[in-house]
């Protein structure tokens, strides 16, 4: 699916809460059964947290955290910045970049191809069999100062024609839906729908509508240079895919502001 071309921008209240990017590749045993000293020497300044977990799916997320079971029992080594707001992750199998304060592509790529280099010199993976690049984005009607504004006037009816009847839409208490569409180079899982969300004291709740879509690719990828072809275009597509999901109210209230 091609989705329609919308000017770039970037949103004052931005409403992404999670950005996750992960490449797999076959097995490297070095990295289960050596920890990763070299590697952790060159990322250090950028990551100075470190801590051994047990791997998570990126597949499995809910609102608030992102949660699942182990993948296996082998461990995953675990890299935070010192603000805990960028996270990067090794395992046998698999790195990925994650953060809760995204801004714009451009500072994510660059941070990824940055620790990507740095591992493919000292682990060498012949190839890669999966890469995903997933965007999570939560819209919060009182952030933006838009309560008086029902789901039908924000999201578009074309991704959930049934919050266009009023009396319907009115008592509907929770919406998910699921689709997996097919793209150019890949695949994106797109999942979006109402949700509730509380305090951290657990005071009170809101009503938002989550907008995620994971795009995702099972080829075999050979090389940097092909992994940040393929994630260019993921990132564009997901630019397209939100602008489609929204309406013209919305993006206003979020405050789009040009590209330099």
């Amino acid at each position: 699916m091609n989705f329609p071309e919308f000017k770039r921008v970037i949103y004052r209240h931005n409403p992404l809460v999670e950005v996750v990017c992960q490449l797999r590749y076959s097995p490297i045993l070095k990295i289960a059964h050596q920890e990763p000293v070299e590697f952790q020497d060159e990322i250090r300044s950028e990551y100075p947290l470190f801590e051994r977990v047990k791997p998570l799916p990126l597949e499995i997320l809910n609102i608030a955290q992102q949660v699942g079971v182990s993948l296996n029992s082998d461990l995953a080594f675990s890299f935070k910045s010192e603000d805990q707001k960028w996270h990067l992750s090794i395992t046998k199998d698999f790195i990925s970049l994650g953060t809760s304060s995204y801004e714009r592509y451009e500072q994510f790529k660059q941070r990824f191809e940055y620790a990507i280099q740095i591992f493919e010199r000292i682990y060498k993976p012949s190839f890669y069999t999966r890469i995903g690049l997933r965007y999570r984005d939560l819209i919060i009607r009182s952030k933006l100062g838009i309560n008086d504004k029902g789901w039908s006037e924000l999201i578009s009816q074309h991704i959930a024609s049934e919050l266009q009847d009023p009396e319907l839409s009115n008592s509907i208490q929770s919406l998910t839906k699921q689709l997996v569409l097919r793209i150019d180079n890949g695949q994106v899982s797109f999942q979006h729908g109402i949700v509730n969300i509380g305090d951290p004291q657990g005071n009170t709740s809101e009503e938002a509508y989550l907008i995620d879509a994971d795009f995702y690719t099972e080829q075999k990828i050979e090389g940097e240079k092909d992994v940040w072809n393929i994630l260019d275009q993921f990132n564009q597509s997901s630019g397209r895919l939100f602008r489609w999901s929204i309406t013209d109210v919305l993006h206003e209230a979020m405050q789009p502001q040009s590209v330099n």
